[in-house]
């Protein structure tokens, strides 16, 4: 009898721990499948996110840009053909403008107070920073600051081209800035997961959004920026 009882007692033990294993499995499977189930849906999502945040940066440089070259366009007749002269440009350029000298009471018109000599015309310099900042009243210095670089690369640089369109009496200046989509996500995985995050961030970032960046059934979802035509005379964007 006590035999056939220890027999009985180690079967069911093993019973157990096969249970107890089985459930341990099942439950790996589950938490495992749950992450892919969570990552076919958060990994798009994030993809999205990180390109329309990275959108919105360049569009505010591009559109900046497009202020000043309208300002440079007024002094030289011609846009500028690099960012190093259009930032020069920003810091260093000055415009011409007439400046109303002089003064008269209110219930004097403007035109009658030219025509009494009371007040005058006169030619002043201002900074080309000044007259874009008057002029578009959404910008403000600060967009003036990093405006040339391509927004979370590494100061990588817009590129201008320039040419002409002709017309019947003249030539039409032009320009454009093309911005492809590996420069648009460029540092992705850097940014999704940086180096100072903490260890459960970084372990998270690791398993759902690993190398997201290569993710071609994403990136062919997302076009190229580009902001003015060698063909026509548009500075649109093609954002809008």
């Amino acid at each position: 009898m006590p035999a056939i009882y220890n027999s009985d007692n180690n079967h069911n033990k093993i019973v157990m721990k096969t249970r107890n294993l089985l459930s341990i499995l099942l439950i790996v499977v589950v938490v495992v499948l749950a992450i892919f189930a969570a990552r076919s849906i958060m990994r798009p999502e994030k993809f999205r996110q990180v390109y329309e945040l990275r959108k919105s940066a360049n569009v505010t440089n591009l559109t900046t840009i497009r202020s000043a070259q309208a300002i440079y366009k007024n002094v030289y007749k011609k846009y500028a053909s690099s960012m190093d002269s259009l930032v020069d440009f920003v810091k260093n350029g000055t415009v011409k403008i007439e400046k109303n000298v002089g003064s008269f009471p209110d219930t004097m018109s403007e035109a009658q107070a030219f025509k009494l000599g009371l007040i005058h015309k006169e030619v002043v310099e201002v900074p080309a920073l000044e007259k874009m900042l008057e002029l578009d009243n959404k910008l403000n210095a600060d967009n003036f600051k990093n405006f040339q670089y391509i927004p979370f690369s590494d100061k990588k640089q817009y590129e201008i081209q320039t040419g002409s369109i002709a017309s019947k009496t003249y030539e039409i200046p032009v320009y454009m800035i093309e911005v492809p989509l590996d420069d648009i996500l460029v540092n992705m995985d850097r940014s999704i997961n940086p180096e100072n995050a903490g260890v459960l961030s970084r372990l998270w970032n690791k398993i759902f959004y690993n190398n997201l960046s290569e993710e071609n059934q994403y990136r062919s979802q997302y076009a190229d920026m580009y902001m003015g035509s060698l063909t026509e005379a548009s500075t649109a964007g093609s954002w809008e």
